[in-house]
């Protein structure tokens, strides 16, 4: 049965939540496929799209979901099951499951604030890792939170602004600086084209019944304070829309990128690293290289779903190792 969320928003409020209108009523939240049901419905396609879709023809997005629901649970008998926890450790901090929230360019176009939101939530739990072209920016996350969060880093041509962007997760006490060592050229989303998607969103015929029939959502992001790309601030001419994005980025990412960058990174920031890699191949290449560091920092290797492998299929080669 469908229930009926309450206007009374106090514990929302106490507890971060975006307070839902009066008489909303929403269906049973059972999985993540209803969210992503529940989602569809309250944001306009192009923002949707945004998160739900991938790039070129989504070969990648397709196996890691397709291997994903290869995974089968072996089930074991006559033993004690009583205390049952995922809890882990990640780069060195606790963590209630193996699992952490990846930095998400955007995520507050679905609902206003939402990666303060976001590190709220998984700051008492998981750690949260905030994207360089976030919608809020690095200070307006340390703002909302009470404990550390986690920065992702490209690396750019203008290396100054480099400098610019770890000395600001240095002051916001970032507990790990994630660097992306797989975005050097940008993907083509071709759906984002199809849909015109831009940021802030521009009301247009196409769009103008999709916004006017979500207007909790409208009122929420497009009187935000942000609505542009906040750690990018100063550094984009323009409205700051996805089209100036895309330009920015064709002329800032550095496709140069080597392991003597890597060790320049290292020594601007003195905390834990985590390496952004986008395959097999090239964590076993980051393992074989050891990049100098302090004693009281971590050098750690990921594997990211934007390789054309799935990122779940090299799992069991990475736990081998």
């Amino acid at each position: 049965m469908p229930a009926t969320l309450m206007r009374d928003n106090s514990a929302a409020k106490r507890h971060h939540f975006a307070p839902c209108p009066e008489g909303e009523t929403v269906p049973t939240i059972t999985s993540i496929a209803d969210l992503r049901a529940l989602a569809r419905k309250r944001v306009p396609r192009a923002i949707f799209d945004y998160c739900d879709r991938g790039s070129y023809d989504e070969v990648t997005l397709r196996r890691n979901r397709s291997d994903y629901e290869a995974i089968e649970i072996r089930q074991r008998v006559a033993v004690d099951v009583s205390a049952q926890s995922l809890a882990t450790t990640l780069v060195g901090q606790p963590a209630a499951m193996p699992l952490g929230i990846a930095p998400t360019g955007l995520a507050a176009s679905f609902t206003r604030w939402r990666d303060r939101r976001r590190a709220r939530r998984a700051g008492l739990r998981i750690p949260f890792c905030l994207s360089t072209v976030s919608i809020c920016s690095i200070e307006d996350v340390h703002g909302a939170v009470e404990k550390p969060f986690w920065f992702q880093l490209y690396l750019m041509r203008d290396r100054a602004f480099n400098e610019e962007l770890i000395a600001r997760a240095k002051a916001a006490q970032c507990s790990a600086l994630v660097l992306t060592l797989d975005l050097q050229m940008q993907g083509v989303r071709r759906q984002d084209i199809k849909n015109g998607l831009s940021i802030p969103p521009r009301l247009t015929l196409r769009n103008a019944l999709e916004i006017a029939a979500r207007p909790a959502w409208a009122l929420g992001v497009l009187l935000g304070k942000r609505r542009t790309f906040g750690n990018l601030a100063g550094r984009m001419q323009g409205s700051g829309g996805l089209a100036t994005l895309s330009e920015w980025i064709g002329s800032q990412f550095d496709p140069t990128v080597s392991w003597k960058d890597v060790e320049w990174v290292r020594k601007q920031w003195p905390g834990k690293l985590v390496l952004k890699a986008s395959s097999i191949r090239t964590t076993r290449g980051l393992r074989a290289r050891r990049v100098r560091t302090p004693s009281s920092s971590r050098i750690t290797a990921d594997v990211s779903s934007t390789a054309r492998r799935s990122s779940i299929a090299s799992l069991p080669e990475l736990s081998r190792r």
